[in-house]
């Protein structure tokens, strides 16, 4: 919906040009499912309360990391404010 909102609001031959290698970029969405497993070590998901815990906490860690991506595309006028696909 907002790419069809974006593209509405663009010429399209233009819009078509800056997007046209946005299937090629990073893919970020791949963090959201596993952002603890990769950033903890793999000893404190030994304990299984411990891991129940972790698995309880992810939503939230993720809900921290969109927010500030919004937050940082916010100063960045180049980029639409909910631009979620970058490389670092």
């Amino acid at each position: 919906m907002a790419d069809s909102l974006e593209k509405s609001v663009h010429i399209p031959e233009l819009y078509d040009l800056n997007h046209r290698h946005d299937n090629e970029l990073h893919n970020a969405e791949k963090y959201k499912e596993n952002i603890l497993a990769r950033s903890l070590s793999k000893n404190i998901y030994q304990n299984d309360k411990t891991a129940g815990f972790l698995y309880l906490l992810q939503p939230m860690v993720v809900q921290m990391i969109t927010s500030n991506v919004i937050l940082r595309n916010w100063f960045n006028w180049t980029v639409s404010k909910y631009y979620d696909r970058h490389n670092n």
